[in-house]
């Protein structure tokens, strides 16, 4: 049986977003008995968001400010040749504290039946 994980990293700063990438990267090789040739990290690109807002909604029209928010992600996959291996992996990273990033994880599950589908 074999068992990937997929880590998918939201952050506004992108010095924080490297930083919580090297802390899971480093506790993924500090975990794994054999080394890790199977993981990959994608980068996706900047993710814009933009608002106008009026200064004074009465006169002055053209007086205006303009506000954004950048995302910037990164996914990360692994994978895993035994459950033990992936449930003590995701206890780590569940106890790990990282401050200004938004995780979402995805694990999938193949096994000798999967290949008959």
């Amino acid at each position: 049986m074999k068992y990937s994980m997929k880590i998918l990293i939201k952050s506004f700063d992108p010095q924080t977003l490297k930083h919580s990438l090297e802390q899971i990267v480093k506790m993924r090789k500090l975990l794994s008995k054999v080394s890790c040739s199977n993981e990959s990290i994608f980068g996706f690109p900047i993710t814009t968001q933009k608002w106008t807002v009026l200064r004074s909604p009465h006169v002055d029209k053209k007086s205006r400010e303009q506000f954004q928010i950048q995302n910037h992600s990164v996914l990360y996959n692994t994978n895993f040749n035994n459950k033990k291996e992936l449930m003590i992996f995701f206890q780590k990273l569940k106890h790990t504290e990282i401050y200004g990033s938004e995780f979402s994880i995805e694990v999938i599950h193949s096994s000798y039946f999967n290949k008959f589908n």
